[in-house]
């Protein structure tokens, strides 16, 4: 199977992003993809509007398209209920599988199945559905923004890496300028400072030139209502007092849009 990067001009791709800034982990590599000519499309599944900030996180979204460089036409924001996702996955099955149909993506890029968040591993299996539902032959990967498999001295924090599941990790090298205008979008969220800046330290200059952005091929044979990894999740660790949200909601809702 080739990489990510492999034969890209005039290609077509969907990045598929639960809110407004899950894509500062991965832009690199949306940046270098429009470089050698393909068509990327980004979508957001919601806005961010469970405290009443989408139009603001929307108009941060705006800023750090601008950095990005991604034209309008190629900006998606389909305004599920931000943590609510889980709930509507059937519909916002239907949303996705309609850009698709129109896309006819040849890969999609989705947040990772890893726990960190619900509306994140929601995002994984629209990704799986919409290519189910439309038929297309589009491969699909993930990659990694924050679990709770890490060591116990980070509070079990895993930032932008993949838990420890045995499953092959690929990386795209940046160079310096494209890793300064990932910067420049970090800097354009101003409301999400308490995220960006774990994902600036998780992102180096060094660890960028020499390791680069993580991602790596979906199974195809995923059951997205098996638990991600053996540990505690981390929405169900850190966020369970005001996310309210359970694996088995989660899972229930994976069921339902399969029916």
């Amino acid at each position: 199977m080739a990489a990510l990067l492999d034969d890209a001009n005039a290609k077509s791709f969907v990045f598929l992003f639960g809110h407004p800034d899950d894509e500062v982990l991965i832009c690199g590599t949306m940046m270098l993809l429009t470089d050698r000519g393909a068509r990327v499309h980004g979508v957001w599944v919601t806005s961010s509007d469970f405290k009443g900030k989408g139009h603001k996180r929307e108009k941060e979204l705006a800023r750090a398209m601008k950095v990005l460089r991604l034209p309008e036409d190629q900006i998606h924001l389909l305004r599920v209920p931000d943590l609510g996702v889980h709930r509507e996955m059937d519909r916002a099955a239907d949303l996705v599988s309609e850009i698709f149909q129109r896309v006819r993506p040849h890969a999609v890029v989705a947040d990772a199945f890893e726990g960190g968040h619900p509306d994140h591993d929601s995002v994984n299996f629209l990704a799986y559905e919409a290519v189910r539902r439309t038929g297309i032959t589009a491969q699909l990967y993930e990659y990694p923004l924050y679990n709770g498999t890490g060591p116990f001295h980070a509070w079990k924090w895993r930032i932008n890496d993949f838990p420890p599941d045995g499953l092959p990790t690929f990386y795209v090298r940046l160079p310096r300028d494209v890793i300064l205008r990932k910067y420049r979008m970090m800097q354009s969220y101003p409301t999400q400072w308490m995220y960006m800046a774990p994902a600036r330290l998780a992102s180096c200059k060094h660890r960028l030139m020499t390791v680069g952005e993580p991602y790596r091929p979906c199974p195809p044979d995923r059951d997205h209502t098996v638990r991600p990894h053996g540990g505690r999740l981390n929405y169900e660790r850190w966020f369970c007092r005001w996310m309210k949200i359970s694996f088995e909601d989660f899972a229930a809702g994976v069921i339902a849009a399969r029916r």
